[in-house]
């Protein structure tokens, strides 16, 4: 019970690592809103809770994390239901606009920054709002990428909002660290969710193909489950980890330990 009585946002919650992250975060006691686009989702992931522990207090909102106003309201909401805000997970995002730099659509790049960069700030920007009233530790978590740490060809808008969310978790650190609030930001590899099923979708149907590919993407040979993502942000969520802050957390199956040209992960 990492997290009993504390109280925690996530936004996307729907799917994936959010799904995941909010079911973690109910199992170590926390109570817990949640924010995604999809409200079929978001009852999906209510469900699953609630069929660990009918008595765990969750709220679902849906949310647009791209729109300031929607954020604003998303914390006012949380606040009017719990009283205090303790720790959030910031996990919505978008894939990226596969095209090289010279040739990516200007709308499609600014789309994926604004709901990866824009709607990070905007979360960070109200959480932070909420937990200068505490008396108690705050953690604010980013779920970033290690394409926020390196490269990747064909997806600047995601690789760009990805570093910068790094960015942001430090600019938390500077402004905050002497206040309570500690930032960090998890940079996740290669994950088994349905945005990987989205971005890998041409091999789906080819068993063979698609396991070659899922297995050649880190020396581990295997996808991250989202679960071990969650993992790590209970960890970083709760007082066990009181000096951590500032940091940009590979969770890779050393993808980022090997220089791709000289590792055979065949």
């Amino acid at each position: 019970m990492l997290l009993k009585d504390k109280v925690g946002i996530v936004t996307g919650a729907g799917t994936g690592i959010g799904r995941a992250c909010s079911i973690r975060f109910a199992r170590e006691g926390a109570k817990l809103a949640l924010l995604d686009i999809s409200d079929s989702q978001l009852s999906e992931t209510k469900a699953l809770i609630a069929a660990e522990n009918s008595e765990a207090k969750v709220i679902c909102l849906n949310v647009d994390i791209s729109d300031e106003e929607s954020v604003k309201m998303a914390m006012e909401n949380t606040i009017a239901e719990y009283g205090k805000l303790n720790f959030a997970m910031n996990n919505a995002g978008v894939m990226m606009t596969r095209a090289p730099v010279g040739e990516v659509d200007c709308k499609a790049w600014e789309r994926v920054v604004r709901i990866n960069l824009f709607g990070s700030f905007y979360c960070a920007k109200y959480e932070i709002q909420q937990m200068l009233k505490n008396d108690e530790p705050s953690s604010i978590i980013f779920t970033s990428s290690v394409g926020g740490l390196i490269g990747t060809p064909s997806a600047s808008d995601y690789v760009c909002s990805k570093h910068a969310i790094i960015g942001l978790a430090k600019s938390i650190v500077c402004d905050y660290a002497d206040k309570g609030i500690r930032a960090n930001a998890i940079c996740p590899g290669q994950v088994a969710t349905p945005m990987w099923e989205s971005v890998n979708g041409r091999v789906r149907n080819d068993p063979e193909a698609y396991a070659k590919l899922n297995r050649t993407q880190n020396p581990m040979r295997r996808l991250a489950l989202p679960e071990e993502i969650a993992s790590v942000a209970a960890f970083l969520a709760a007082e066990e980890s009181s000096h951590i802050t500032g940091v940009a957390l590979p969770v890779d199956g050393g993808h980022l330990a090997t220089n791709a040209a000289y590792f055979n992960w065949e």
